[in-house]
């Protein structure tokens, strides 16, 4: 699918780099492509100033939105990715393919592999279900005298909590009227978009990069990268160096630049 005709940003240097389920972890030059409700909504900045002064919107949330790249593009990734094949030098998406349906995981993946150019990379972020197993199994070998139930509960929820829970559990804190709002406006989890729908390690994840045709398939960090000049786009991490998502598994693909890439 090569979807409407939408410009193509380029960094100084001329490299056309793609972003995608972006939200507000942006950085410049990129193309930020997103649908959660939070850029939906962010379209529409008057209402959002508004909804903060009545308390809809919380401060958090609103500075979110502040964050969002204004340029960005508002598009379901369900109906593919609305560029040309081989436009990209580079194609990053950060803990959105958890979020895809098991069985829509591999076209998804041959979408990202139809938009990246000849020798370009794909790299792509998820919890990393081989860490959180080790924890897990930490935690219960240091059970019941070296370690809390609390310790027990937390390392089982961070494997399984995005795939079971309804209601976003941020929800519970807010004001009994918003709560009310959100859960008619945005829904569950599920019609949200934050459910996980499967979890991902190195062996399943790079076998998915292999079968969706890329190469060269590596486990990186959060400030390395094939992608030149990776650490200073500050996707990964803060601007102070922090791990924006810890727990994460970073891995990468490059497509063919040979016979295959045809």
């Amino acid at each position: 699918m090569s979807g409407p005709p939408f410009p193509v940003s380029r960094l100084a240097d001329g490299r056309a780099l793609v972003n995608l389920g972006s939200s507000a972890q942006v950085a410049p030059g990129w193309n930020n492509v997103d649908f959660s409700w939070l850029v939906r909504l962010g379209r529409h900045r008057r209402l959002c100033r508004l909804l903060n002064r009545v308390g809809l919107l919380n401060q958090a949330r609103y500075e979110r939105i502040l964050r969002l790249d204004a340029h960005g593009i508002c598009w379901d990734l369900r109906r593919g990715i609305p560029f040309p094949d081989r436009t990209f030098d580079g194609v990053y998406h950060s803990h959105v393919l958890e979020h895809i349906d098991r069985d829509d995981a591999p076209g998804f993946l041959r979408e990202c592999f139809r938009v990246v150019k000849p020798g370009g990379l794909l790299r792509i972020v998820v919890p990393d279900f081989e860490k959180l197993a080790r924890d897990y199994l930490g935690v219960v070998a240091r059970l019941p005298d070296r370690a809390r139930m609390e310790e027990h509960t937390f390392a089982v929820g961070e494997m399984i909590d995005q795939m079971v829970v309804r209601s976003p559990r941020h929800r519970a804190n807010e004001r009994p009227l918003v709560r009310l709002v959100e859960s008619l406006v945005i829904g569950d989890t599920d019609k949200a978009g934050i459910l996980h729908r499967w979890m991902y390690d190195r062996f399943s994840a790079g076998q998915l990069l292999t079968d969706a045709g890329f190469e060269d398939i590596q486990v990186r960090d959060p400030v390395t990268s094939g992608i030149a000049g990776w650490r200073d786009f500050n996707l990964d991490t803060e601007p102070n160096g922090e791990v924006h998502l810890p727990s994460s598994l970073y891995i990468e693909g490059r497509r063919p630049s040979g016979p295959r890439a045809a």
